[in-house]
C-alpha cells in the first residue's frame, strides 16, 4: 500500500509546507522507502529539463536541483580521487611528508587489518620465509604474487573510495542526501568488498589446490644449491616446455609420488625449484640430489625416481 505522504513529497520538495510539516516529511523521508524513491523521482526528472522550461517561481526547486548536481559531482570526484589515494597507498613508507603520508597509510592498514580476519592463517612464519624470495607486501597470499600485488592494490583503494564517498555525502545538501542514503551506500559497499574477499579467497584456493596436486605446472627456474648458496642453472617457460626434454622434467615433478609432511630444509645439497603453476601461483621445492627427496614449501614431501633425477642432473652446470 502506497505511504499517504506521498502526494506530499512535490511540496516538500518545493518548500511550500507548513514549517512543523516540513520537519515531519523530512524526518518521515529517513524511514519512508516509498517517499525517498518518490523524492529521488522528482529531483532526477527535473534534473533533466531543460533550465529555460522552468519557471520563475520554481526557484527553490532550481537550487535544489542544482545542490542535487553539485552533490553527485562531489560525491563522484571523492570517490575517484580516493581510490586513486588507496591504490597507491602500498608506497605510504616512502612518503616522508607526515600529512600525505597519513592519508595513504589510513587506507593500507585498514585494508591489512579487513583482509586479516580473512587471511591471516595464510601467512608464512618467519623461518618458513628465510627460505622463500617471496612472502608478499600484507603476506596473505605469499604463493601467488600476482595476486597479492592486486590485493596489496586494489583493497586499500575500495576502502579509500568508500571513506572518501561518505566524505562527500556528508558534505552535501542535507536535504538532498538524508541518513537512509548513507545507509544503503554502507550496505552496498559491504556486499562490494565481501564479494571482493570471495574472489580473492576463491582465486587462491585455486591455486592452492594446483600446488597442492602440482598440477598445472606453466614453467620453473632451476637453481643448484649447496649448503649455504644457490646458483641459477635454467629458467625452463612456456617454448622451452616444446622441447621434449624439459617436459619429461616437468612431468617428472608433477607425477612425483606423495610420502606426508617434511620440514623445508634450512641447508640443502641438491636443486631448488621456482615452480609456476597455471593461474599466477609459484612455489619453491627442494630436490635431495643423492635420495631423489622433494620438498615443497608448504611441507608436502614426495619422492622422484633415480632416472627422472638423472634430467636434472644433466643440465648444464647440473653435474653428478
Amino acid at each position: 500500500m502506497a505511504c499517504t505522504n506521498k502526494s506530499k513529497i512535490k511540496g516538500f520538495l518545493e518548500e511550500k509546507l507548513p514549517e512543523q510539516e516540513m520537519k515531519t516529511i523530512e524526518k518521515h523521508l529517513e524511514n519512508c522507502r516509498d517517499c525517498q524513491k518518490e523524492l529521488d523521482k522528482l529531483l532526477n526528472d527535473n534534473i533533466n529539463l531543460e533550465t529555460e522550461q522552468l519557471e520563475v517561481d520554481d526557484a527553490v526547486l532550481i537550487s535544489k536541483i542544482k545542490a542535487r548536481i553539485k552533490g553527485v559531482r562531489r560525491i563522484t570526484l571523492y570517490g575517484l580521487l580516493g581510490f586513486i589515494i588507496g591504490v597507491f597507498s602500498r608506497f605510504y613508507t616512502r612518503d616522508d611528508f607526515l600529512l600525505t603520508k597519513a592519508v595513504m597509510a589510513l587506507p593500507y592498514k585498514l585494508a591489512e587489518f579487513a583482509l586479516g580476519i580473512f587471511f591471516s592463517k595464510n601467512t608464512l612464519h618467519p623461518w618458513e620465509g628465510m627460505f622463500y624470495r617471496y612472502a608478499g607486501e600484507m603476506g596473505f597470499f605469499p604463493y601467488h604474487p600476482i595476486l597479492d600485488f592486486v590485493a596489496t592494490s586494489l583493497t586499500p583503494a575500495i576502502i579509500a573510495s568508500f571513506i572518501a564517498v561518505i566524505i562527500g555525502y556528508l558534505f552535501s545538501d542535507k536535504r538532498i542526501f538524508i541518513r537512509r542514503k548513507i545507509i544503503n551506500f554502507l550496505l552496498a559497499w559491504l556486499i562490494v568488498f565481501l564479494v571482493w574477499t570471495g574472489v580473492l579467497y576463491g582465486t587462491y584456493g585455486y591455486t592452492l589446490a594446483k600446488i597442492d596436486s602440482l598440477s598445472g605446472v606453466t614453467g620453473m627456474t632451476i637453481y643448484k644449491a649447496e649448503k649455504n648458496s644457490t646458483s641459477w642453472l635454467i629458467r625452463i617457460d612456456q617454448d622451452a616446455l616444446r622441447e621434449e626434454k624439459y617436459a619429461e622434467l616437468v612431468a617428472a615433478i608433477s607425477q612425483a609420488e606423495k610420502k606426508g609432511k617434511k620440514m623445508f630444509p634450512q641447508e640443502k645439497n641438491g636443486f631448488e625449484l621456482l615452480v609456476d603453476f597455471k593461474g599466477g601461483g609459484q612455489i619453491p621445492i627442494y630436490l635431495e640430489k643423492n635420495t631423489g627427496e622433494m620438498i615443497v614449501h608448504n611441507g608436502d614431501a614426495y619422492q622422484v625416481s633415480p632416472d627422472k633425477m638423472e634430467l636434472l642432473n644433466d643440465l648444464p652446470g647440473g653435474g653428478k
